[in-house]
């Protein structure tokens, strides 16, 4: 029956292969980063070698090809290579200046180093590289791997402290965890390297606490999935509350147009584009700007003051709104019982429609912050209050042409 270590390990994995799974999936969208694939690989590695480091894997290993510890140098074999694949991560994201054929140089020596030690000293000896065999090659084989791991281990420490700059608060959060995982994991792993020094220092020398680096290797691991997942999920939430902003925003830039564009003379045949509808707006809100008057402007924000005290709204936008309303009911008025007289040629009623209508000129903004308040203006357009304003003091208060 599997114990408590056996069961963790196994379950670390699960998770690691799991969570590199999911991201497989999720990545394959276009604009998804090198960094995000990258560190996927990471995972998955780490976790796969989780699987080949669990005590059950280790026993199942030296009795099917007869030698000992073949699954404990995979093990760490797989765990160096995700250490690549993090280094890579961090130079993707400009926090390495070590060039990747350097990377890959310390990988490959490493490894060499260790191999070479495993052949020659531990494929018929039990326990090499544990603290239970003190024999020099058996240490410095330990310490040649938790060196190498602990080092690259603690700059993606510091690497994801600059990734959480970028970030909103709540995915900061699943960054935070996952450096915790790796945090958990330099504990341990430093403690078992400061054994495989002594006893690198004095081979007499009895360790303790062996279990307790077996421990966090797979609580980090799994700290760091879970922080992994807290953050996609995170970012994941935001992105779709992005979209549904972005879509109101565009349906309320377009309700703002149809309306505008009532009031030019001249206009574009649709389709049009965001920034050519945005052009046009802003004709029709300088068209506004003369067709109002300034006593029907106070009186609409005088109406509307009551949102301010009691509920803290800007009444900008429903003003504008108010505004475009009354100016098309004008519009309406006027083109419904035109004030000019038709002559013998029968361009008189044509010829007081384009001296009455106001000029304009083509804008182009792009201002985000303009973006936002159209988009308002345009939400405000379908408000009750909105209607029963520009009704309540409409052509009857505001004759057609009063400003021009």
């Amino acid at each position: 029956m599997p114990d408590a270590v056996t069961v963790l390990w196994y379950g670390a994995a699960a998770a690691g292969v799991a969570e590199s799974a999911r991201k497989v999936l999720v990545n394959r969208g276009v604009g998804y980063t090198l960094s995000r694939h990258l560190l996927t690989a990471g995972i998955a590695s780490m976790a796969l070698s989780m699987a080949a480091g669990n005590p059950m894997t280790l026993d199942w290993a030296d009795h099917l090809t007869g030698l000992h510890n073949v699954a404990i140098v995979v093990h760490h074999l797989l765990a160096m290579l995700a250490m690549v694949f993090s280094a890579a991560f961090l130079h993707t994201l400009g926090q390495l200046r070590l060039p990747m054929p350097g990377v890959v140089t310390i990988f490959l020596t490493c490894a060499t180093a260790m191999v070479t030690l495993y052949v020659l000293a531990g494929a018929h000896t039990p326990w090499f590289a544990s603290p239970k065999n003190p024999a020099p090659p058996s240490q410095l084989y330990s310490a040649i791997y938790l060196g190498y791991v602990i080092g690259w281990l603690a700059l993606l420490l510091l690497g994801l402290t600059v990734v959480a700059r970028g970030e909103v608060t709540a995915v900061r959060g699943g960054v935070a965890l996952a450096q915790l995982g790796i945090a958990v994991s330099l504990v341990g792993l430093c403690w078992r390297f400061g054994g495989a020094l002594r006893l690198l220092a004095d081979p007499d020398h009895l360790p303790r606490g062996s279990h307790f680096g077996v421990f966090t290797d797979a609580a980090g691991l799994l700290l760091f999935v879970l922080g992994s997942l807290f953050a996609a999920a995170t970012r994941s939430v935001f992105d779709r509350r992005d979209r549904r902003r972005s879509a109101r925003q565009d349906a309320a830039i377009e309700r703002l147009w149809r309306q505008a564009r009532i009031l030019l003379a001249s206009r574009r045949r649709p389709p049009l584009s965001q920034a050519q509808q945005r052009v046009e707006i802003e004709d029709g809100l300088l068209i506004l700007d003369q067709m109002i008057d300034p006593a029907t402007r106070c009186a609409i924000r005088h109406d509307l003051r009551d949102l301010t005290i009691i509920y803290g709204v800007d009444i900008e936008p429903m003003a504008t709104a108010v505004e475009i309303e009354i100016a098309i009911a004008a519009l309406v008025a006027h083109l419904s019982h035109p004030s000019g007289k038709r002559t013998r040629d029968g361009t008189g009623d044509a010829e007081d429609g384009e001296a009455w209508w106001p000029e304009t000129e083509r804008l182009r903004v792009d201002d985000g912050t303009r973006l936002t308040y159209l988009a308002a203006v345009g939400e405000a357009l379908s408000d009750r209050r909105v209607q029963r304003l520009a009704k309540k003091m409409g052509p009857t208060q505001f004759p057609a042409g009063s400003r021009t």
